[in-house]
């Protein structure tokens, strides 16, 4: 996966591949699974914006750890000394690079890695704003409630002292237990007793 974002994929390469993948995550597991948690029917909003944070979040960690593998390579090619890391006898060693070693590696790093370690910098500030965007919305659509909340503390305070909130609360359940509606109440009540 670290060549996505290398110089020969581009910035229309890795945008493919990371358009590719959330459209993946999000109508394969994110989509299903905030139709479960949003069961109800109006609730599509909360449904889409909880989708797209779920998507954005592994794309968004994607992108860091292309970002932190490409920043590896760079630093390794930066530095000073050939570090030996699980080759053989002589693991944990370090050797000095040799002036033409130096060059090179210098000449690699400016060449191959900085331009896409520069690419990886802004895809990763832009996807962390999006993923801020999209969890702000999520907060907001969150908030706005389609139906009324039966299981709102202050309804429920309402709903002994208010006849026509009463009211509208048993059209609304159809002659049903209001618990009914909701996976975590129905649970409480032993598995949803009377919702059949």
């Amino acid at each position: 996966t670290f060549g996505w974002a290398s110089q020969e994929s581009g910035d229309t390469g890795l945008v493919l591949r990371l358009a590719v993948i959330y459209v993946a995550l999000f109508g394969l597991v994110c989509y299903p699974i905030a139709g479960a948690t949003y069961i109800n029917e109006g609730y599509l909003l909360q449904k889409v914006t909880a989708s797209n944070v779920g998507a954005m979040s592994v794309i968004f960690v994607l992108v860091l750890r292309l970002y932190s593998g490409w920043g590896y390579i760079g630093s390794r090619l930066q530095s000073k000394v050939i570090e030996y890391e699980e080759t053989g006898w002589y693991d944990g060693d370090f050797e000095q690079k040799s002036d033409a070693e130096k060059a090179r590696d210098l000449f690699l790093y400016r060449s191959n890695v900085k331009p896409v370690e520069e690419r990886l910098k802004k895809f990763s500030l832009a996807l962390g704003g999006a993923w801020v965007a999209s969890c702000l919305a999520l907060n907001v659509a969150s908030s706005s409630n389609p139906i009324f909340n039966q299981y709102d503390p202050r309804m429920l305070e309402k709903l002994s002292y208010d006849d026509k909130v009463a009211g509208v609360v048993a059209r609304e359940s159809n002659g049903r237990p209001t618990y009914c509606e909701n996976r975590y109440y129905r649970a409480v009540a032993n598995g949803g007793q009377g919702c059949n």
